[in-house]
């Protein structure tokens, strides 16, 4: 009788952390060594990180000024299309790995939390995606990036907000163009449970900002009461 050769229990369980963590660094793509996680420990040195001390007057807060009142604003790093550190976001976004994003999420997290950023943020809420974009793509990676930080800070993550339509690209808009035609599409749904008082709202990236202003837009009108604060990945330039 020929031989039933059975995987090696410790083979699938490699294969299947491969799948989650890829054994590559998803910006240079390099081999990871252990301890390393979607970004290797190179690449994550030269990350174009923004400068977000003091996190209520930094380049991220003042590009988010409007009448809508933002408390702390944070992003990781520059956003430049066909740069190598876009690669991550993107395979997060579009390539089928939630696990990367959550993983960002936790990457990010770690450094804010020694700065305080976190203090008084009682729920975090991600932006929302429309209902066919999330039926296509399986996930809203800005929800696996806000439980990425929920890992790591104890913050809970709370659906606050409804993507009530959709509208199309916005690519070739001007920002007060981007803003009127989001600023009808953020629904705030239900109330937040009590003792929430200040809410974190988290994307994958600010361009020009008309998205996620829109969704803090739809909180402050909801519950004018409630403090708002923003934390991205990170943030195109020029914008």
């Amino acid at each position: 009788m020929a031989e039933t050769k059975c995987m090696n229990p410790g083979t699938l369980a490699h294969k299947i952390l491969g799948f989650v963590f890829p054994d590559i660094c998803l910006a240079c793509g390099r081999r990871l060594v252990d301890g390393e996680k979607v970004i290797c420990l190179h690449c994550q040195g030269s990350l174009p990180r923004i400068n977000c001390i003091p996190h209520t007057d930094n380049a991220v807060h003042r590009h988010l000024a409007s009448t809508i009142p933002i408390e702390k604003a944070a992003a990781m790093f520059v956003y430049r299309r066909g740069d190598i550190f876009t690669k991550p976001i993107h395979t997060a976004k579009y390539g089928g790995r939630p696990a990367v994003a959550r993983e960002l999420g936790r990457m990010f997290a770690a450094r804010l939390d020694k700065q305080s950023f976190f203090n008084s943020i009682d729920a975090i809420t991600p932006v929302p995606l429309h209902w066919w974009k999330h039926i296509k793509r399986g996930y809203n990676q800005s929800e696996h990036i806000a439980r990425g930080i929920a890992d790591i800070t104890g913050i809970p993550v709370h659906t606050h907000l409804l993507r009530a339509s959709g509208h199309g690209s916005q690519t070739q808009l001007s920002r007060t163009r981007r803003w009127e035609n989001a600023s009808a599409t953020y629904l705030c749904k239900g109330k937040p449970q009590n003792g929430i008082e200040h809410i974190l709202v988290v994307d994958d990236v600010i361009t020009t900002g008309a998205t996620i202003l829109a969704c803090c837009h739809a909180l402050h009108q909801a519950h004018p009461q409630l403090r708002i604060s923003v934390l991205s990945l990170a943030m195109t330039e020029n914008t």
